[in-house]
């Protein structure tokens, strides 16, 4: 299954959307490259984990995939933080992908393979040269936590000047994960995938003529959320200086484990919050049972079950887990708290998130439920949906209570500590979608992003471009201002103004507003006394 936020082949994005130490050196704290030996002329770049020859592509753009970032997460390395790799002896050409992480669904034509051993990273820069130190960018890929991987078009970006990244990371509950026979408290495997990326990124950077001082953690949907979970983790303090959230859910209820911090916030129903252990054995038990094994597991037998059964047994998203150690709380508490990563951000989201909802596992008369007595009060919000369809109006109200309330209050709390802090919001519908799409979909800026110079219609190529333009300049100086002549405000600590894109920008300080003030009232219900 594809990840949602998750680019997929060109084409079909287009079609779809709109039509330590290297053995070799003993100075491996100090990568270099050096030009490949014989008729090649790719050259070769010396890491912590090894030697790497480039690939190039038409527009000089070098590209170094399938590199790998830490240890096989197998056998008993299984639900344990990533162990650093040992450094290749012999050069390898970095031309393929590594395999993506074990995920739900089927493989189909086009996908990538899948493998419990995934923790590869890929780079794509326009030259090597030290002193250039070009901006970096890190993109965390989307997916609910359960799919996706890091093989995106990096090239795209890496043509305006700046070294790109993608990783993958453990999903399902490989990576995300608590159970009673587990003896550690750690809980976030997959999140310590993304820090143990980070920790390379930052010992290798200079070696793709990157600035080890100057990242930029981007993604959307879960990679939105991954960037707002590194943001409030301890683990990750110092490994990067700017962040963009896109389509983050911060505010979104997440499990617990034995472990985490008294008292806790109450559940997206206002409820008692769920047991990520409770959560663990109910996974495990589906697993199981769907293999026909029986007796009772241990850890033992937990690290021998076969991981794609593991994964298959995901009913709706992944979520991330509240472990104290890795994760404090959740996001925007932590956020609220002051207690994150003080770093310029840019956040936001798009006009139809709702489009998502029957990927989440959760059904509209659930969700209309889950609110309760407030139901009522956002459904008269939402009148002209609800007008229109009953479920088009719950979807509606869905997509912008999970994400655009998570960008709202992210951005809230980054700006009351000091930090410079943007907004925004796509609204590029297509007409020939209508009614499919009532605004735009979910995930759709990682199109914009990475696919939407190829086959895709006048306006929404130009908007692509302009993202790019405004994500690389937030990226190399801290303000995406300086992408265009046009002026994007950074907000205010208690006003919120938006860059809302589409045919053309503008800049507005009414986006959901009557509807966020709702949204918040209901989140504020959910926060611990």
């Amino acid at each position: 299954m594809r990840g949602i936020g998750q680019p997929s082949a060109r084409s079909r994005w287009i079609l779809g959307l709109l039509t330590a130490a290297t053995a070799l050196c003993t100075t491996a704290s100090e990568p270099t490259y050096a030009a490949a030996s014989g008729a090649s002329a790719e050259p070769i770049v010396r890491t912590t984990t090894g030697r790497y020859q480039a690939t190039a592509d038409s527009d000089g753009t070098l590209a170094f995939k399938g590199i790998r970032y830490a240890t096989a997460p197998v056998g008993a390395l299984r639900w344990q933080p990533p162990k650093a790799a040992p450094a290749t002896r012999e050069p390898t050409r970095a031309a393929a992908f590594g395999p993506a992480c074990l995920q739900t669904g089927a493989p189909s034509a086009g996908t990538p393979a899948t493998s419990e051993d995934c923790l590869f990273l890929n780079v794509w820069t326009s030259g090597l040269e030290r002193q250039a130190k070009r901006p970096v960018m890190v993109w965390i890929h989307g997916g609910g936590f359960r799919s996706g991987s890091g093989n995106i078009a990096g090239d795209r970006l890496a043509r305006y000047g700046v070294v790109v990244v993608s990783i993958n990371y453990r999903l399902g509950p490989l990576g995300f994960f608590a159970h009673p026979d587990l003896p550690s408290d750690i809980a976030n495997f997959g999140l310590l995938d993304m820090v143990a990326a980070l920790q390379w990124v930052k010992d290798n950077a200079r070696a793709f003529g990157g600035d080890p001082q100057n990242v930029t953690i981007f993604g959307v949907s879960a990679g939105g959320q991954a960037v707002a979970l590194l943001m409030a983790s301890p683990q990750a303090k110092g490994l990067f200086h700017k962040a963009i959230a896109q389509s983050a859910y911060a505010t979104w209820a997440l499990p617990r484990n034995r472990s985490a911090a008294v008292p806790a916030p109450k559940g997206q129903d206002l409820g008692p919050i769920e047991s990520a252990e409770a959560s663990g054995q109910r996974l495990v038990e589906r697993a199981r049972r769907d293999a026909r094994l029986t007796g009772q597991p241990n850890s033992s037998a937990l690290r021998s079950l076969d991981g794609q059964a593991l994964v298959d047994a995901v009913q709706g998203f992944q979520l991330p887990i509240v472990d104290r150690s890795t994760l404090p709380d959740e996001p925007a508490i932590v956020f609220r708290r002051g207690q994150h990563a003080r770093v310029p951000l840019l956040t936001g989201g798009n006009s139809y998130e709702g489009s998502v909802m029957p990927e989440s596992g959760i059904g509209t008369e659930d969700f209309s439920n889950m609110l309760g007595a407030d139901f009522a009060a956002l459904q008269r919000a939402y009148a002209s949906d609800f007008s229109v369809d009953p479920a088009l109006g719950v979807r509606r109200l869905f997509g912008d209570y999970r994400y655009l309330l998570s960008a709202s209050t992210l951005a809230h709390a980054n700006a009351r500590v000091g930090q410079d802090t943007w907004l925004y919001y796509v609204d590029l519908a297509a007409e020939q979608r209508r009614p499919q799409w009532p605004g735009t979909p979910h995930g759709y800026d990682s199109a914009l992003l990475f696919d939407s110079d190829t086959a895709a219609p006048e306006a929404t190529r130009q908007l692509g471009e302009r993202l790019r333009k405004h994500w690389v300049a937030f990226a190399r100086t801290g303000n995406p201002t300086a992408a265009s002549g046009m002026r994007w405000p950074a907000i205010e600590p208690d006003t919120l103004r938006w860059m809302v894109f589409g045919n053309l920008d503008v800049v507005r300080d009414d986006v959901l507003a009557e509807k966020l003030e709702l949204m918040s009232a209901r989140y504020r219900k959910r926060l611990p006394q």
